[in-house]
């Protein structure tokens, strides 16, 4: 095993706590020289900002060790899509987009791409706004799938329960950029340099974490301490490994 693409939230972090075995587990994949990718459907904050979070939380994170749904879409949005870009979401998306030189707009008629993702100040007029863009621009892209996210304070609706909402009244469906897509999948490994033989996918959530490791063809390992817990009978996929906390890696390695 020569790369780890490990799951942030629900896998490492609940909320800014850092959940009981996942220290160990980090220690035990960093002695065994296994190359690491923190990778994040959380499209509030930026790759950059996630690398920070984690640092001032006591978790080592490399530069290029991570990566969020913020910085793929924005780096999808670069090579796929047009300007100007309409982002119903929040600040770290548009962040995103600019490091990347797109131009942003507050005005859903110039779209010629719709962003939605979670918004935790969503309003009625986003909404509205959101779906202005979507049934105005040429392409039509959704951060992540997630429904809901785990937090501190409990589990929230994310940025599905927002794609749902535009999606349901402009009569379209985006293109998902975060895991499970193929296009994460190729991100995440061009990211580590390894082949999927040579990798883990472990995370908290059957429908992201473990769908994408199956896609791509890789390990998997599914930990019981997020969102997930306890759908592996009902889900249709399939872990390879289930694990209490990431701290089972180290059995696993």
């Amino acid at each position: 095993m020569k790369g780890a693409v490990v799951d942030v939230d629900g896998t490492v972090l609940r909320g800014e706590s850092v959940l009981e075995g996942a220290c160990e587990g980090l220690e035990a994949l960093r002695e065994e020289s296994v190359r690491v990718c923190f990778v994040s459907n959380n499209p509030t904050v930026t790759s950059e900002d996630l690398a920070v979070r984690l640092r001032n939380l006591g978790i080592e994170a490399r530069d290029g060790e991570t990566l969020t749904s913020a910085s793929l879409t924005a780096r999808y949005v670069e090579e796929n899509c047009a300007a100007p870009v309409h982002v119903t979401g929040e600040k770290a998306v548009v962040d995103a987009l600019c490091e990347q030189g797109i131009d942003v707009t507050e005005t859903p008629a110039e779209a010629r791409t719709s962003v939605v993702s979670i918004d935790r100040g969503l309003s009625y007029g986003d909404i509205r706004a959101g779906y202005e863009a979507t049934r105005a621009a040429e392409d039509y892209v959704c951060t992540d799938p997630d429904s809901v996210v785990p937090t501190g304070d409990g589990d929230i609706p994310g940025s599905g329960a927002v794609e749902a909402a535009v999606s349901r009244s402009a009569g379209r469906e985006p293109f998902v950029v975060g895991k499970p897509s193929e296009y994460s999948g190729r991100a995440v490994l061009d990211a580590l340099g390894t082949s999927p033989g040579e990798t883990v996918f472990v995370g908290d959530r059957l429908d992201t974490d473990i769908a994408l490791g199956e896609s791509v063809g890789a390990t998997t390992a599914f930990v019981n301490t997020g969102v997930s817990d306890g759908d592996a009978e009902s889900s249709p996929h399939t872990p390879d490994h289930v694990l209490e906390s990431l701290a089972g890696i180290a059995d696993l390695l």
